[in-house]
């Protein structure tokens, strides 16, 4: 599957222009350049995990914002099956959308981390809140330097300020239901 960025780039335009940034604001508050905030929503290029991060917090917007439609229910239903499925942000991590989050002060989603270690995977870091659980395989969460292995059936629980970033050193997939709160 290949990575939407035609899609993901009308999304950013969008939340842009409903916000009355321009685009040269937003490329100042992201600190990236105009130019690529242009190419981003033409569709021209992939956006890094970190520039999209950076938009997120600009936009004030959960990042997973950018890879679905508006929902307006006050309910929201996802089937088995029926969820939007976000490939390849990380090389090896897959996101599975299980709430609508524009909008919203909280993502849910089911996250899939294939084996290996990427050990220049940068940190992240936002505002808001995370926790996890984890359903099959180990996950190693880094957080601010400390390593806090997880396996089948253990939960965490941290602020998402704290600088974080996690690997999967294991040989089988790692999956993980994981919700984010947004501090926007």
């Amino acid at each position: 599957m290949e990575f939407p960025k035609g899609e993901i780039g009308k999304r950013i335009r969008y939340l842009r222009r409903l916000q009355g940034l321009t685009s040269d604001e937003l490329a100042k508050l992201a600190g990236v350049s105009q130019s690529m905030i242009s190419q981003i929503e033409r569709g021209l290029v992939s956006p890094s995990l970190e520039t999209l991060w950076k938009l997120s917090h600009s936009l004030k917007v959960q990042i997973f914002s950018f890879f679905e439609t508006e929902v307006t229910t006050a309910v929201s239903i996802t089937r088995a099956g029926e969820s939007n499925v976000v490939k390849r942000v990380r090389p090896n991590v897959s996101y599975e959308l299980l709430s609508p989050s524009t909008g919203k002060q909280m993502s849910f989603f089911k996250m899939i981390v294939e084996p290996g270690e990427d050990l220049e995977t940068p940190y992240l870091f936002h505002g808001g809140e995370e926790c996890g659980m984890i359903l099959s395989g180990c996950l190693r969460l880094e957080l601010e330097g400390e390593c806090h292995t997880l396996c089948k059936g253990d939960s965490i629980y941290f602020d998402s300020s704290q600088p974080h970033r996690f690997f999967n050193a294991g040989d089988e997939n790692a999956v993980a239901v994981w919700t984010m709160t947004s501090s926007f």
